[in-house]
């Protein structure tokens, strides 16, 4: 007699020697070379942290081949997890273990470590910059993508002002047929955001959108996280002027008066704290002679942490490492900036709980192929001299 669950058991059975099957890591491994030239070749079309998240972040990525004929692909995040499994279910559960010859159980262990440290990375660190003019310090860093609308009441300057924060992801699904209204109890007047623009510029206009003439246009997206300027249209009620652009470019921000109070609406990064403080105690630009490439440019900063300090420079692909924090030197700025002009650095921040796991990982695969072609090459010799291997 035939158990109920024995076709489902089967069935189970058949997918699981699927994804433990060499063919399945051939096609996997293909794909994600495919993946990976694609990928590589758009970073010259629309920009690294583009290609980034169109084709390694993704779970499907599309493109566009021959610049037209959209081609949907399986994107890294997808594949990796794929191979994850494949190399879980082949490498370490279907297949036989050998004491004899643990090199490649060793490596295979590495490598889904490398897997755990990828998808820890991906959904739980952070990334940042800090820009700083000589002398200046900083114990906080700026998040590339998130922006915050900051509501700061104006008051006495020996006083501390209050401040209300709303991150940009309660409001970016603002559009003028759907807007969205921000209130606060302690806030005498409410906002009503009728557009978000990721990247905007201002221009001229007379539209039901602009405000003194001019108004807020969407841009494409900038090549880089950090050239994006964002910006919204919003409505004030009980509060003037009652109508009101907020651009992060601006340099002066928007001013409302409600009775006898002002409040001041910023977009601005938000903002994550660091466990040390860092200063810029010099900073070195120096380009190719008769061009505006950069040879070299490097940061010598001051890290304090409570009353202990050290000077440490970073340079391109020398970066600090402290407390699971990793800054590089990433640009500066202004970037038209005359000879002989003051000029900032620009720190790229990435705070990573998982810091060091693609170290160990990478230890460990090493030894593990160590041991397992150090017994191949041993058998090797073995068999040459006649020996039998045990």
């Amino acid at each position: 007699m035939i158990p109920r669950n024995a076709g489902l058991t089967q069935f189970a059975a058949a997918v699981f020697r699927c994804f433990a099957s060499y063919a399945m890591s051939v096609i996997l491994l293909t794909l994600l070379l495919v993946l990976v030239f694609i990928g590589t070749i758009e970073q010259v079309r629309i920009g690294l942290y583009p290609a980034q998240q169109r084709y390694f972040e993704s779970f499907i990525a599309v493109f566009p081949l021959f610049g037209s004929i959209p081609l949907p692909l399986p994107g890294g995040y997808l594949l990796i997890t794929l191979i994850f499994i494949n190399i879980l279910c082949g490498a370490l559960i279907r297949a036989p273990k050998h004491l004899r010859r643990p090199g490649l159980l060793i490596a295979h262990t590495g490598v889904l470590l490398l897997g755990v440290w990828g998808f820890v990375t991906f959904h739980y660190s952070l990334t940042g910059y800090v820009d700083l003019e000589e002398g200046e310090s900083a114990s906080t860093f700026k998040d590339y993508l998130d922006w915050e609308l900051r509501i700061t009441e104006l008051g006495n300057p020996g006083t501390p002002a209050r401040q209300y924060v709303v991150h940009h992801r309660d409001f970016d699904s603002a559009r003028p047929e759907k807007p969205i209204s921000l209130e606060h109890p302690q806030l005498p007047f409410s906002v009503t955001i009728y557009r978000w623009l990721p990247n905007a510029a201002p221009v001229p206009d007379s539209g039901p959108d602009s405000v003194d003439g001019v108004t807020l246009v969407p841009c494409p997206a900038a090549a880089e996280p950090s050239g994006n300027l964002p910006g919204l249209i919003l409505s004030a009620a009980n509060a003037a002027p009652e109508k009101g652009l907020v651009w992060a470019g601006q340099r002066a921000p928007l001013v409302l008066t409600a009775g006898e109070r002002q409040y001041r609406l910023d977009l601005a990064p938000r903002e994550w704290p660091l466990p040390f403080s860092i200063k810029l105690l010099k900073f070195r630009h120096e380009t190719h002679p008769g061009t505006a490439m950069p040879s070299h440019f490097s940061s010598r900063v001051e890290v304090r942490e409570g009353d202990a300090t050290r000077e440490v420079e970073i340079r391109m692909n020398e970066p600090l490492r402290h407390r699971n924090h990793t800054l590089y030197q990433a640009s500066w700025g202004p970037q038209n900036a005359e000879p002989g002009a003051q000029l900032y650095s620009v720190l790229s921040v990435s705070r990573n709980p998982a810091g060091e796991w693609a170290l160990y990982a990478s230890l460990i695969i090493t030894a593990g192929l160590l041991i397992h072609y150090g017994q191949v090459f041993r058998d090797f010799l073995r068999k040459s001299s006649g020996k039998r291997s045990i």
